[in-house]
């Protein structure tokens, strides 16, 4: 029998698709405008848009073993983080500095519903995977913070999820939700995915006008 080649493990699915792809757009226009506020030039904000948008997803294919990953082979990922960076080059030029018109606790309200789509993208698909749900736990919260650790590295800050409460939690409450409605209640996979986005989208907004921290040290 001839091989199939190194590629015929990689799950097809064109939901996870969709899912990834408007992840990649959220929060690459995120990336966008965080590195407008740090007055990054062009060539950076496209750069920190790419990285910021795609990286969680990067790390979730290496952990899977799909070689190269999604945002490496296939054009759209590209594509629409440099669109969504070019979306917000062009309100800065029709409207001023994008940046002086968009609070920060806008940016992070924007961020969270970015985090629910690449968390309930990674939960996806490692679901389709057939792992175990601890596993799927996991690459899902890798797949929503991924990203905004690189971002906030290039950024030259402190990763938010090592100091924002209900951030990483959010996606590990969200990523347990679905596992629990997929695997124990037979909820159909998208349902399931939608309520996972919900759920997150909800903590995290929740936890950023409530000021919800967790325990600290000092």
């Amino acid at each position: 029998m001839a091989s199939e080649g190194p590629n015929s493990s990689r799950i097809r699915d064109r939901i996870l698709t969709v899912v990834d792809l408007a992840a990649t757009f959220v929060l690459a226009t995120e990336c966008a405008l965080t590195g407008v506020k740090a007055d990054f030039d062009l060539f950076g904000l496209l750069v920190l848009a790419f990285v910021g948008s795609v990286g969680g997803s990067v790390m979730r294919d290496l952990i899977l073993g799909e070689h190269p990953p999604a945002p490496f082979r296939d054009w759209r990922y590209a594509a629409v983080a440099v669109a969504a960076t070019m979306v917000v080059v062009a309100t800065s030029i029709a409207l001023g500095p994008v940046g002086n018109l968009t609070p920060p606790f806008t940016i992070d309200i924007f961020e969270g519903f970015g985090l629910a789509l690449a968390a309930v993208a990674g939960a996806r698909k490692s679901l389709d995977y057939e792992l175990n749900g601890a596993s799927v736990i996991i690459i899902a919260t890798v797949n929503g913070c991924g990203g905004g650790i690189l971002r906030d590295v290039l950024s030259a800050q402190v990763p938010d999820v090592l100091h924002e409460d209900f951030y990483a939690t959010a996606a590990l409450a969200g990523a347990a939700l679905m596992v629990v409605l997929n695997q124990h209640f037979a909820v159909r996979k998208n349902l399931a995915d939608a309520i996972a986005v919900v759920a997150i989208f909800a903590l995290r907004t929740a936890a950023l006008l409530g000021a919800w921290q967790l325990p600290h040290l000092r």
